[in-house]
């Protein structure tokens, strides 16, 4: 078992044709034959991802959307083993941060010829027992809201999708939170989200975050606090610019290796650009240098 590809169904197109290029892919750099498993509801990839590294892999690819891409990341932590990508979903954020193509020669090329990376990944830990992993960024409020899109309007409209959503729901009402970085002291904000990011760049390729490096050993915490026409004005042109704008007073930014938010009531949240369950927060710290990708050669 040295390359073993973890593909989504729902998400490629012409599975046939995609085995093909990674088994000739594999025999060519000499990793032999290729193990293609597909996920299903009761593995999304996690559990064949802990088995392909425990029994030797030496390249696990990761074919389908950001969940695919978690959910793989979540079987590789602390291995040696490289993750390829081989995106397929409709924001593929990981792999936009990463300068991996969305297009699947180049993508391959990446996969089996790019250069390792080592990158920070997040441990969330959302309550009641629950942990999750995230290589991207998990947030509250507004960025959750945006991400409620069903598949169908996703399949029309692609990434546009969430952009409609967050203009119908960025006036919706604010959430009071409590945010603690490094066991220091709570601050306390009236705000539209609040974001712990690895990465920086959202869908459509926005820069919310240039200031997030995946593999420094620490998260950004982005609070947005705007409370003025004026300030959405100035913070949408800044995001849409690509400048961060410390000094918008609509946006906080905080900087640390461990992050509690709490809320009042449930609400909202997402990790990776995927939504979960409604709650009072999440415990979010980064496990620095926790996994190897494959990235474009430089």
């Amino acid at each position: 078992m040295s390359a073993v590809a973890i593909v989504n169904p729902t998400k490629v197109d012409h599975p046939d044709a995609l085995r093909s290029q990674l088994t000739t892919a594999a025999e060519q750099y000499e990793l032999g034959s290729l193990t293609w498993i597909e996920t299903r509801p009761d593995d999304l990839g996690t559990t064949s991802a802990a088995r392909a590294v425990e029994d030797g892999a030496k390249l696990v690819i990761a074919c389908g959307g950001d969940g695919t891409v978690r959910a793989v990341v979540a079987g590789m932590l602390h291995s040696n083993v490289p993750l390829g990508i081989i995106a397929r979903g409709t924001g593929n954020l990981l792999a936009r941060n990463l300068d991996i193509s969305l297009e699947t020669t180049a993508a391959l090329r990446t996969v089996f010829g790019g250069d390792d990376r080592r990158i920070d990944i997040l441990d969330i830990s959302l309550g009641k027992g629950q942990h999750e992993v995230s290589a991207v960024m998990c947030g509250m409020g507004w960025d959750a809201a945006m991400m409620d899109v069903s598949e169908s309007v996703k399949a029309r409209l692609g990434w546009g999708a969430y952009a409609v959503q967050a203009a119908r729901t960025v006036r919706d009402h604010p959430i009071r939170l409590r945010v603690q970085v490094d066991d220091g002291p709570e601050h306390t904000f009236h705000a539209r989200t609040c974001l712990i990011a690895n990465v920086g760049t959202l869908i459509g390729g926005l820069e919310l975050l240039p200031e997030s490096i995946p593999d420094d050993g620490t998260l950004e915490v982005l609070v947005f606090e705007p409370t003025t026409s004026v300030d959405y004005v100035r913070s949408s042109w800044g995001v849409l610019r690509g400048h961060s704008n410390e000094n918008d007073p609509a946006r906080t930014l905080i900087r640390g290796r461990k992050v509690v938010v709490t809320t009042h009531r449930a609400r909202p949240r997402q990790i990776d650009g995927d939504l979960i369950d409604d709650g009072h927060g999440f415990i979010a710290k980064v496990l620095p240098g926790a996994l190897t990708v494959r990235v474009p050669h430089r």
